[in-house]
């Protein structure tokens, strides 16, 4: 965005090598923004965050210095396990919604009778060992997501075909 035409000026880009670079967790990242813009970022951050180890910071150096083929392979990869977990999310019955740009799914959970997203999401963990994230906490109404839940495919692609049958085994259409 801000390399159209008088944007630079309106816009603060934001990123982090949790996406890029498979680092769930890690939460460092970077806002580029011309100086009037990053008033309000720098106040967020010192009350968030305020410093990010110094070990990360020179892993992030380090990552940001892949070649080009580390992004191609990462995209073949990624879209490998996205098609694994869309195609089985598919045969146990949920209606997948599309994605780009992400390693999440959304998934609406209602076929297999639960009252909300973070119901459905505890009974998976409990009853049925998968994992998947509750999308109402993402909602300023959280009635606006309680039908939705996620599911990520940067996993490993036995962690993906394992959760996949075990939800075919013990998830039970209503």
């Amino acid at each position: 965005m801000a390399s159209l035409p008088g944007m630079f000026e309106r816009t603060v880009t934001m990123n982090s090598l949790g996406k890029t670079f498979s680092l769930t967790g890690w939460k460092i990242g970077w806002a580029i923004a011309p100086p009037h813009l990053t008033w309000g970022v720098r106040q967020a951050h010192s009350f968030l965050t305020f410093a990010t180890s110094t070990p990360m910071q020179w892993a992030a150096i380090a990552a940001l210095k892949a070649p080009d083929s580390y992004y191609e392979e990462l995209k073949r990869d990624y879209s490998a396990k996205k098609a694994i977990l869309v195609e089985g999310l598919n045969a146990v019955g949920f209606k997948v919604f599309p994605s780009s740009g992400t390693y999440f799914v959304v998934v609406d959970h209602t076929p297999f009778g639960l009252e909300n997203d973070i119901a459905f999401c505890e009974y998976l963990i409990k009853e049925v060992g998968v994992v998947a994230i509750p999308t109402s906490v993402f909602y300023l109404n959280p009635e606006d997501g309680k039908n939705l839940v996620r599911f990520t495919f940067c996993k490993d692609e036995g962690t993906l075909r394992a959760a996949v049958e075990r939800m075919k085994e013990k998830l039970k259409r209503k």
